[in-house]
């Protein structure tokens, strides 16, 4: 007997990729191995070691030392960045409207129904004043916090507000704020910061795709995802202007050698980039573009 899934359990299964684990396992790898280069480095070139006696004993003790440090750094930059969100949450709540206790009731009630849904804990939502339409959500243990700008509730619909707090809620699920926190030690680090921040960047753009597909998955309607997330990228006064040559025209510099290069800075992938992805994996979702049979059996692969 073929096991049944509610709605949420459906959509959080189809926009699961599990090639989004094995490369943040491979970020966490390369930032300990240049943490450890980095220390190393500093232990065979500080004062210490060239006027040590520079026994074989002598060393070891210096290099179990130096480890024993960065351990003790990066710990305690790691419990300073929790500490700081936890901070950036009780700032929320002396700045910003809270929904759940306002007159936004539609969407507090809708956003309680949708976490249980989702078969993840109830998030706490504020709107803070800031023109620019965003979102995001952040925290490590209940309660999680998803932040939206008051530009996106004057300017969403009612729907594509939905299918934003969608996306910001597939952050708390799938663990991304809870994976920043840990990635967060890595990004202070003299010199490896930079390079960090780049290497972090091909994980936290497949972070924005899954949850792109989770909106898809539960929201249902392709064209809404797209025109939420056009209205974001450019603004809701020319969205309607995005017409098939202006996307066409966007996708094909975004294959540019010099564009792919640029897209590995940013966060988040590139606006046509996320619009193609929700094109190729629709057909999932809509009933009048059923998957072909070819399809059926083997799911789209995650394009980041």
């Amino acid at each position: 007997m073929q096991q049944q899934y509610t709605k949420g359990q459906l959509a959080v299964r189809r926009a699961f990729s599990s090639s989004d684990l094995v490369v943040l396992a491979m970020t966490f790898l390369v930032f300990f191995l240049l943490s450890g280069a980095y220390f190393l480095f500093g232990y065979f070139t500080g004062e210490e070691f060239a006027s040590s006696s520079q026994t074989l004993s002598a060393i070891i003790v210096g290099l179990v030392a130096t480890l024993i440090g960065s351990l003790v750094v990066f710990a305690v930059v790691l419990l300073l960045g929790m500490f700081l969100t936890r901070m950036q949450r009780q700032t929320m709540l002396g700045n910003s409207l809270q929904v759940e206790f306002s007159d936004f009731a539609w969407l507090r009630d809708w956003a309680n129904t949708v976490a249980a849904d989702l078969e993840m804990p109830r998030v706490e939502i504020f709107v803070t004043q800031d023109p620019m339409i965003n979102a995001y959500a952040f925290g490590f243990i209940k309660p999680y916090t998803i932040v939206l700008n008051s530009g996106s509730i004057r300017y969403l619909t009612h729907d594509e507000l939905k299918t934003v707090v969608v996306h910001e809620m597939g952050h708390i699920k799938y663990g991304h704020t809870h994976a920043a926190i840990y990635l967060a030690p890595f990004l202070v680090v003299p010199i490896i910061n930079i390079v960090g921040s780049w290497i972090a960047g091909f994980w936290q753009r497949r972070c924005e795709l899954t949850c792109d597909r989770l909106a898809l998955m539960y929201m249902g309607d392709s064209e809404l995802v797209k025109q939420a997330l056009i209205k974001v990228h450019v603004g809701p006064d020319v969205s309607k202007a995005m017409n098939e040559t202006a996307r066409q025209w966007l996708q094909y510099m975004a294959e540019r050698p010099m564009n792919r290069l640029a897209q590995t800075f940013s966060t988040h992938p590139f606006l046509v980039r996320r619009l193609s992805h929700i094109d190729r994996w629709k057909a999932y979702v809509e009933p009048a573009l059923p998957p072909t049979t070819a399809q059926q059996s083997s799911e789209p692969a995650a394009e980041q």
